[in-house]
C-alpha cells in the first residue's frame, strides 16, 4: 500500500497520541481534571469522614480506637484510622468509575464488601488469640492487614467488573519448582533476618525511623523486603553476567513500527548503523509506517538509502494500531530473531551484540536493556534518569535471579522467533502489548533476560500532557495484561501467575492509593491532630522518603552514575506525581452500564457483584 501524502513533521501533540492511548472498548480517554476532581472529592470526604469519627469518639458513641476496628489488649488510640481511609478511597472512585450509578453501587459493594468481612475476620481471630491464649495482636498490625486486603479487593474488583481483554489461548508448560523454592528460601531468610536485626539493633533502627528512613507500617517489614531485594540483586547481577559472558550473533531482523516518527526515524536507522560495526551477524530492517500523518516513510528510506552494513525496507500499514504493525511485520520477516525498536530509540553501539549473546541459552525467549533518556535537560528527563537505574537497572536484575521478569519494554526488545510463533503472535487492541508477549511466552516454558548493559535511549516526553499520556497507558496495561492472562493468574504451574503478577497488581493498588493516603495522613497530622496526638511527622515523610531514597542511592551506585544522586529529590516527588497517574489510568477504564434488570440479576447471583455481566 501506499500512503497518502503527509506534512514534513507532524504536529508535537501527535507524535504520541495515537489509537494506542485508549483502545477501544477497554479505554476512555478522560480529561486531566477528573483525577484532579477525585482528589478534591476525596478530600471533602475524608474530612467528613473524620469530623464525623471524632463527635462519634467525644460523644463515646463508638470506641476509643479512634478506628473502625475492634482491637484486643488495653485501650489504644491508632496512629492514623487507615480503615476509615481505604472506605473512603473506595466510595470515591465508584464516584468516579466510568460508567452509570447502579454499576458504580455495585463496584463499591464489591470493594468495600470485600474489605469489611475481611475486617471481621482479622478482628474476631485477633480476640480470640487475646482471649484464648492471651496473645496480644496490636492495633497497628490489625489495620496493616487491613491495608493489604485493601489492596488485593482494590484490583480484584477491577479484574472482575471492568470491561478488559479476554483470556489468552497461548500454551501454559509447569514451570520447574527451583524458582519457586529459591524465591521462598530467600523470603523466609529475608523475613528472619529483619527480625534479627530488629532486635539485635534495636536502638539503631529506632533511630533510622526517627529520621524517616524507616517508617510507615513498622521497621520489620521495610527491612525483609529490602533484604530480599538486596539478596536476589547480588544473585541476578551474578546470573546476568555469567550469561553474558558467551559469544552469540545471527542474523537478526529489526522490526520498527512508526507512526508520526519523520523527527526521530533516521536516528533510529543510524544507530542501527552503527552497531552493526562491531555485530558480526546480518542485520535488516523493517521498518513498518502505521498511518502517520506526515513524513516518515519518505524520511526512513532516505536514511536506509545511507547504510553500508545494515539492509532495510519501508513497509506501510494502514490499520492503526501499534500490536497491528507489528504482526504486519512479523508476517514478512523469516529471520530466526526478531529486535522490536520504537522509531524514537537509539540503540547504544554495543547493544544488539551483548543482548543477542544470552540467547545461546535454548531457554530464553525474550531479552531486554536499560532505556537511558536521550538527554538531561528538563527535570522530566532527569527524573527519568534515575527511575530507570532503580527499575531496569536494579529491580528487574533482581527479578531475573528467580526467572521472575513479567516482561521488557517495547522500546528495546529482542525475541526468539520461535516463540513468537509457538504463542500467536503481538496482541493487537490492549495497552502493555510489550509485556504481555513475555507474559505468554513465558508460560510457553521460556524465560526473559533483562541486561543493564544492553544501553540504549529513548525519547522522553517533552511536556507534561505527553508524560501523562504515557503513564496512562503504562499504567492501565497491569489490569489488561492480567485480564489477558488469566490462563495464568494465581496458577501454581507459573511464577509469573501464581507470584508476580499478583504482586504487580497489589503494587498498582498502593500506587494508586499512596497520593490520597498522604492527603488523609496530612488531615490527621492537622486539622484531627488533637484526635489523633500519636501520629507523627516521620511515618509520613517516610512514605515519600524512607527506603525508596534509600535504594535509589544504592541503584545510582551499582551502575557508577553517581551524577543521578542529585537528581533523586527529584525523582521523590515523582513517585507522588506517578502515584497521581496511576490513579488516573485506573479512572480512564470502561465497566459496562448495569441496567436495573441486570443489577437485580447480578446481586441475586452474588451479593457482593463478583460477577461480570
Amino acid at each position: 500500500m501506499t500512503p497518502p501524502p503527509a506534512p514534513r513533521v507532524a504536529a508535537l501533540a501527535n507524535h504520541f497520541r495515537s489509537v494506542d492511548s485508549a483502545p477501544a472498548g477497554f479505554a476512555v480517554a478522560r480529561s486531566a481534571g477528573v483525577a484532579g476532581g477525585f482528589l478534591a472529592t476525596f478530600t471533602a470526604l475524608s474530612l467528613l469522614t473524620l469530623t464525623a469519627l471524632t463527635l462519634m469518639f467525644d460523644y463515646s458513641i463508638w470506641n476509643n480506637h479512634r478506628d473502625i476496628v475492634f482491637a484486643t489488649g488495653d485501650p489504644k488510640i491508632a496512629f492514623l484510622p487507615l480503615r476509615a481511609f481505604i472506605l473512603v478511597f473506595f466510595a470515591t472512585f465508584s464516584l468516579y468509575a466510568y460508567s452509570n450509578w447502579l454499576r458504580r453501587a455495585v463496584i463499591f459493594a464489591a470493594t468495600a464488601g470485600k474489605f469489611l468481612v475481611a475486617c471481621v475476620v482479622i478482628d474476631v481471630v485477633s480476640r480470640y488469640l487475646g482471649i484464648a491464649i492471651h496473645v496480644e495482636v496490636p492495633l497497628l498490625v490489625q489495620q496493616s492487614l487491613s491495608l493489604i486486603v485493601a489492596m488485593i479487593a482494590f484490583p480484584h474488583t477491577i479484574l472482575k467488573q471492568a470491561q478488559l481483554p479476554k483470556p489468552f489461548t497461548s500454551p501454559v508448560v509447569r514451570q520447574k519448582r527451583g524458582p519457586f523454592v529459591h524465591l521462598g528460601g530467600v523470603l523466609a531468610a529475608s523475613l528472619v533476618a529483619a527480625v534479627v536485626i530488629e532486635r539485635v539493633f534495636s536502638h539503631q533502627v529506632m533511630g533510622l525511623r526517627s529520621w524517616a528512613l524507616l517508617g510507615g507500617i513498622g521497621p520489620g517489614v521495610f527491612l525483609a523486603q529490602q533484604l530480599f531485594t538486596f539478596a536476589f540483586g547480588g544473585v541476578g547481577m551474578l546470573r546476568v553476567r555469567r550469561s553474558r559472558g558467551h559469544r552469540f550473533a545471527p542474523d537478526v531482523a529489526i522490526l520498527i513500527p512508526a507512526h508520526n516518527e519523520a523527527h526521530s526515524i533516521a536516528d533510529t536507522v543510524r544507530a542501527l548503523e552503527v552497531a552493526a560495526e562491531t555485530y558480526p551477524g546480518r542485520i535488516r530492517a523493517y521498518i513498518v509506517d502505521n498511518c502517520s500523518a506526515d513524513t516518515t516513510s519518505e524520511v526512513a528510506r532516505s536514511a536506509l538509502a545511507g547504510c553500508e552494513l545494515i539492509s532495510g525496507e519501508v513497509l506501510y500499514c494502514g490499520t492503526p494500531g501499534k500490536a497491528v504493525a507489528l504482526n504486519y511485520g512479523l508476517s514478512l520477516i523469516t529471520e530466526e530473531f526478531v529486535v522490536r525498536i520504537d522509531a524514537d530509540t537509539v540503540i547504544g553501539p554495543g547493544c544488539l551484540k551483548v543482548a543477542m549473546r544470552h540467547f545461546v541459552d535454548p531457554t530464553v525467549g525474550s531479552v531486554g536493556g536499560m532505556p537511558l533518556p536521550r538527554e538531561l535537560r528538563t527535570v522530566i528527563d532527569k527524573v527519568r534518569l534515575v527511575e530507570v537505574l532503580l527499575r531496569h537497572g536494579y529491580f528487574q536484575v533482581a527479578m531475573g535471579a528467580y526467572d521472575g521478569i513479567l516482561g521488557v519494554p517495547g522500546m528495546f526488545a529482542v525475541y526468539r522467533r520461535a516463540a513468537i510463533d509457538e504463542v500467536g503472535g503481538t496482541t493487537e487492541g490492549m495497552n502493555g502489548e510489550d509485556t504481555d508477549i513475555c507474559v505468554r511466552i513465558a508460560a510457553a516454558g521460556y524465560r526473559t533476560v533483562a541486561d543493564p548493559k544492553a544501553i540504549y535511549y529513548s525519547e522522553t516526553p517533552a511536556t507534561f500532557a505527553h508524560l501523562r499520556e504515557q503513564r496512562t497507558r503504562w499504567f492501565r496495561s497491569i489490569y489488561h495484561i492480567a485480564a489477558h492472562a488469566r490462563p495464568i493468574l494465581l496458577n501454581p504451574r507459573s511464577l509469573n501467575g501464581a507470584v508476580v503478577l499478583p504482586f504487580m497488581l497489589v503494587s498498582a493498588a498502593r500506587r494508586a492509593m499512596l497520593g490520597p493516603l498522604l492527603i488523609f495522613s496530612l488531615l490527621c497530622l492537622t486539622v484531627f491532630h488533637g484526635a489523633y496526638p500519636y501520629l507523627t511527622w516521620q511515618p509520613v515523610a517516610a512514605v515519600v522518603v524512607g527506603m525508596p531514597m534509600l535504594v535509589a542511592v544504592l541503584a545510582c551506585c551499582l551502575q557508577y552514575r553517581f551524577d543521578a544522586i542529585r537528581w533523586i529529590p527529584h525523582y521523590l516527588v515523582f513517585r507522588i506525581v506517578r502515584s497521581y497517574y496511576t490513579l488516573g489510568s485506573a479512572l480512564t477504564l470502561v465497566f459496562p452500564p448495569l441496567t436495573p434488570a441486570a443489577a437485580v440479576a447480578l446481586v441475586r447471583l452474588d451479593p457482593q457483584g463478583d460477577v461480570r455481566i
